[in-house]
């Protein structure tokens, strides 16, 4: 098989591994119907994917990997430069969630499967994993917030807030399909949950 052939190939059992997934989900997808689709063996599948969840996680990091880079830079920038000011400036927060929708929306069909339909594969808790990062700087910014202010951190608020921002963006890519809209609503919801930041994470 050629470089050309097998990058065809592979191309083809990824497509086909998308529609299996977004059609039945992880764990009730089926190598072998990937493979029928795909018009190639299962053994052709086996050398491109070690198992099914490597190829699930193959789709799905398309959109997952450009996330976590995309937060990580964030968190780092917020860490250096939070200190000395805690402004309620909402444009760093809104331009981070509208690239976030750029990923999202640019990877959408890969955004659903990951989100929707993950269940039983390695990548099943990814919204765990998001939520622990964002509860981590927020819990950092709780603290450095709760000691120019003289008060304690509530750290439920912190740990709340952090899974309702992770379960705002699953729920707008699930119900809302044009990015525009997407981006237009997620101002909004931004703006509520860094208002909700400043008045509830301290005790």
């Amino acid at each position: 098989m050629s470089t050309k052939e097998k990058d065809e190939t592979k191309a083809r059992i990824i497509a086909a591994a998308k529609e299996e997934f977004s059609q039945y989900g992880f764990e009730k997808s089926s190598l072998r119907r990937i493979s029928s689709k795909a018009n190639c063996t299962t053994g052709a599948v086996y050398f491109f994917f070690k198992d099914k969840d490597e190829l699930f996680c193959e789709i799905a990091n398309e959109v997952l990997e450009p996330m976590l880079k995309l937060l990580s830079e964030h968190i780092e920038l917020d860490s250096e430069n939070v200190i000395g000011s805690f402004e309620k400036n909402y444009q760093d927060e809104i331009e981070l969630a509208e690239k976030l929708v750029d990923i999202l929306y640019s990877h959408y069909e890969e955004a659903l499967i990951l989100l929707t339909n993950s269940s039983g594969s390695s990548l099943e808790n990814v919204p765990d994993i998001i939520v622990e990062k964002i509860e981590s700087e927020y819990g950092q910014l709780a603290k450095l917030y709760a000691k120019k202010e003289g008060k304690t951190v509530d750290e439920y608020m912190v740990h709340w807030l952090s899974h309702l921002h992770v379960e705002a963006f699953i729920h707008l890519v699930i119900h809302e399909k044009d990015i525009n809209l997407a981006k237009k609503r997620i101002r909004k919801i931004i703006v509520f949950l860094v208002k909700g930041w400043y008045e509830c994470v301290l005790g």
